[in-house]
């Protein structure tokens, strides 16, 4: 029998465990990681469901730098979702990656096409775009950062199509 996480919100009942046709997976986000690939492909509309928890530091040693999923109440240049707050969950759909590489130096750099969105501790969203998800941290400047947060996906089914 799978489990499932229950969250009882207004005299509502919220199961954030995968249902009919469903997939869970459980994903670590690093906090001193730019991105972290889930390793799970999405469709347009497809619905993908998160429950996040855990905390980072997005400043190794200081206890004031210290936030959950849903980030600290600060907005800087430095992050990706300038409107939402520092350090918080964000995820990303990339639809498309194309390699340069220069042909005087051999150096090689990679372009993205690609949706960001906003996660937090508990979001049901749907996929802006077809490509592969992507979790990270609303912040530029990760590698003085440490902690991580354990995030369940649960995905739906890809299409949305009515059965007939």
């Amino acid at each position: 029998m799978r489990a499932a996480r229950f969250l009882f919100l207004a005299g509502w009942l919220f199961v954030f465990g995968p249902g009919a046709g469903e997939e869970l997976r459980h994903i670590v986000v690093s906090g001193d990681a730019a991105w972290t690939d889930t390793g799970i492909d999405v469709v347009a509309g497809q619905d993908v469901r998160f429950d996040a928890e855990g905390s980072i530091s997005l400043q190794k040693g200081n206890p004031q730098a210290e936030c959950g999923p849903e980030g600290t109440d600060l907005r800087t240049v430095q992050q990706p979702l300038q409107e939402q707050n520092l350090g918080s969950l964000i995820g990303k759909v990339v639809a498309a990656v194309t390699v340069i590489k220069d042909e005087r130096t051999g150096e090689e750099r990679t372009e993205e096409v690609f949706e960001l969105f906003f996660i937090g501790a508990r979001n049901r969203l749907e996929m802006p775009t077809n490509g592969r998800l992507f979790l990270g941290i609303n912040e530029l400047v990760v590698g003085d950062n440490a902690g991580a947060f354990t995030v369940a996906v649960v995905t739906g089914p890809e299409s949305k199509a009515p059965y007939f």
